[in-house]
C-alpha cells in the first residue's frame, strides 16, 4: 500500500500519543500490524480508532473484531443464548475503546448494521478477509491459529494483531503473538510497535515495573530465607 497523508477531518474524543499516531499511520500504509505493550500501553485504542477511521473513510466496509476463547488462565467454554449473544464476550473489551473514541450511540448503529463485528475464530477460517480485522489477546493464540488468521488477508484486507507477550494464558511457550513478531522480521510489509506509555493509573505502571524488573522474584527469596 503507497503511503499517504492521514486527514484530519473526523473528531475524536480522543487524542493519541505520538507513538500511537506512527501506528495509526502503519495500519494505513501496511496490511499487517503487530502491536504489542503492557496492559494500558493503548493497543486497542489505537486499533479502535484506526479501524474506525478506515470505516467512516470508506477505506473499509467492515471492521471485524476476534479474540481467542481464553479469558484469563480459562476457557470460556459454552456461551448460552443465540449468535449475537456469544459474540458479546469477544466484542465487549473492544467496544469500550470505541466508546472512548467516538459518541457511543453513533458506534451502537454501527455494531446493530453488523459494520462492526465481533466473530469468533471459527468463523474466520472461512473467509477472505478485505476489510479490516482487530485480533485482540493475540498472546492466547497458537501458532498454528495465527497462521490460519493470516493467512485469510485479501488483496485489499488489513489485519491488526495486539496482544502482550506477557500476559500468555495458554501453556504454548512460542504462541501466536510470537510467531507474528517473527514474522515482522523477516517479512517486508508487516510491521511491529511496541507501545511503553502507560495511560492507566500511575500505579498500573509501578505494579508492572515491579512485576517484571525481578524485583518480586527478590521478594519471594528472602520470604523464602526467613
Amino acid at each position: 500500500m503507497a503511503g499517504r497523508v492521514l486527514k484530519n477531518e473526523i473528531k475524536y474524543k480522543i487524542t493519541l500519543d505520538d507513538d500511537q499516531k506512527k501506528v495509526k499511520e502503519s495500519i494505513f500504509n501496511n496490511q499487517i500490524v503487530v502491536i504489542t505493550g503492557f496492559a494500558g500501553s493503548g493497543k486497542s485504542l489505537v486499533a479502535a480508532q484506526t479501524a474506525l477511521d478506515l470505516l467512516f473513510k470508506k477505506e473499509v466496509k467492515k471492521i471485524y473484531v476476534t479474540r481467542a476463547n481464553v479469558v484469563t488462565g480459562r476457557d470460556m467454554g459454552y456461551l448460552p443464548g443465540d449468535i449475537t449473544d456469544k459474540l458479546n464476550p469477544y466484542l465487549e473489551a473492544f467496544k469500550e475503546n470505541l466508546y472512548a473514541c467516538y459518541d457511543k450511540d453513533k458506534v451502537d448503529k454501527h455494531i446493530q448494521s453488523k459494520e462492526i463485528d465481533g466473530t469468533p475464530l471459527a468463523y474466520i477460517r472461512g473467509k477472505t478477509i478485505q476489510d479490516i480485522l482487530v485480533v485482540e489477546e493475540a498472546q492466547n493464540l497458537t501458532k498454528h491459529e495465527m497462521l490460519a488468521i493470516l493467512t485469510r488477508l485479501g488483496k485489499n484486507g488489513r489485519i491488526i494483531i495486539n496482544g502482550d507477550v506477557n500476559q500468555s494464558d495458554i501453556k504454548d511457550s512460542h504462541t501466536g503473538l510470537h510467531y507474528a513478531i517473527e514474522l515482522s522480521k523477516r517479512i517486508e510489509g508487516i510491521e511491529y510497535f511496541k507501545l511503553k506509555n502507560n495511560h492507566r493509573s500511575d500505579l498500573v505502571g509501578k505494579i508492572l515495573d515491579y512485576e517484571y524488573s525481578g524485583n518480586n522474584l527478590k521478594d519471594t527469596n528472602q520470604n523464602e530465607d526467613n
